[in-house]
């Protein structure tokens, strides 16, 4: 995640000479006063005319400098340093609107305990995942749908319980029916069930990043930063998670836009949207083929070996050994659990003595974690633009007595 770089305004505004303590503010009325031509006959800190005079001047004044200028209206001058209320001011000078949070919206597929059955899933039936991270999430039936007779398998239309970015799961995390439903074995989210991103209300950061965006895009010319303004107009797609690869494949000006998620994969019904609106619709520069795709992955076998202090139960062990297995899943982005985790980006290093120590120190029955990749102990992955996922994870009591 980029960050959006800190400032400290008391300390530039002491670099320029201005007074930003009473002590300062106090021997610069002195050297004015003297030089004025007054004589200051009783200069004590106790002088009633002093005492007069910080009363007065001197403790307003450095309010005045230290919190309504440093504090309040220098930071909300630059878009790096604004607080909520000025970033949405400079976001529609750009014509830029904060994005609210949305449900995910997709589809579940349920199968029948019998195909030659007709079976009615009602509006509102629940499917739902396991805990993680202590959150149990589900998505809600839309409409009532019918699998007809004949049909062994059967989709219907979700949504997500609550707006956010958490319940965008990748396949096989739906798959718990809380309350059974009449004539249905099971029910599982595929690949691509996505049909609406979830997103959670964008943070300061996230829109501050396109305010910068929208500043570099307003040129004529369609360079990067005009997709990138267009593509993270959609709710649940951050203006740092899209990179470009300008190929000249097809033509001159030929480009791949890759879409990473902050959870999950990148929907294929989000993708096709995305390329509709900027190719079919004319949102690209004369002479481009801009095509957006999901970002590519790079698969790898991850063990894990832990070793636990003693005198754990072997209830907490197995217990100890999911929390491992579901930090290093969120550390691979496959859930927005455990956000104390360091997840795994394209373009980078993505450390696994890092992963190790994050897991060590959030877990105090974990006494050490043995991490391999790929059969390579303690091996870092180091990515262009691929996005790290997990092929296989295995997670494991490591016993080295």
């Amino acid at each position: 995640m980029s960050n959006r770089p800190t400032a400290d305004f008391i300390d530039i505004l002491t670099q320029s000479n201005v007074p930003v303590t009473e002590a300062d503010l106090n021997e610069a009325l002195k050297s004015e006063v003297q030089a004025a031509g007054s004589s200051l006959a009783n200069d004590s800190q106790m002088s009633p005319f002093w005492r007069w005079v910080r009363a007065a001047v001197v403790t307003p004044v450095v309010w005045m400098i230290r919190t309504l200028l440093a504090g309040h209206i220098m930071p909300n001058m630059f878009v790096a340093t604004s607080e909520r209320w000025a970033l949405e001011l400079k976001a529609w000078e750009y014509n830029l609107t904060p994005k609210n949070a949305t449900k995910t919206v997709g589809v579940m597929t349920l199968t029948k305990t019998s195909a030659a059955d007709k079976v009615t899933i009602n509006e509102g039936a629940v499917i739902q995942t396991l805990p993680i991270d202590g959150v149990t999430y589900k998505v809600l039936v839309t409409q009532t749908t019918v699998i007809e007779a004949g049909q062994s398998v059967g989709k219907v239309p979700v949504h997500a319980e609550h707006a956010g970015a958490a319940y965008n799961l990748p396949a096989g995390y739906f798959n718990i029916l809380p309350q059974g439903i009449a004539g249905i074995a099971s029910a599982v989210n595929e690949p691509d069930w996505v049909t609406t991103l979830g997103a959670d209300e964008e943070t300061d950061e996230e829109l501050a990043l396109r305010i910068q965006n929208a500043f570099t895009s307003s040129g004529e010319w369609h360079i990067d930063d005009v997709y990138r303004s267009m593509i993270a107009s959609v709710a649940g797609i951050r203006s740092d998670h899209i990179f470009f690869e300008n190929t000249g494949d097809i033509t001159p000006g030929t480009a791949n836009a890759y879409v990473l998620m902050e959870v999950g994969p990148t929907p294929l019904d989000i993708i096709n949207q995305l390329n509709h609106y900027v190719m079919q619709e004319g949102h690209h520069g004369h002479g481009d083929v801009l095509t957006c795709v999901a970002i590519p992955e790079s698969e790898h076998t991850i063990v894990a070996q832990v070793v636990f202090n003693h005198n754990l139960s072997d209830q907490q062990k197995v217990n100890e050994l999911l929390e491992v297995e579901d930090r290093i899943r969120a550390a691979f982005r496959e859930t927005a659990g455990y956000s104390d985790m360091t997840r795994a980006r394209p373009n980078s290093r993505f450390s696994v003595s890092q992963l190790d120590t994050e897991i060590h120190n959030a877990m105090p029955n974990v006494a050490s974690v043995r991490m391999s990749v790929d059969g390579q102990v303690q091996q870092d992955i180091v990515s262009l633009i691929r996005q790290p996922r997990i092929k296989s994870l295995t997670v494991k009591e490591w016993d080295d007595e």
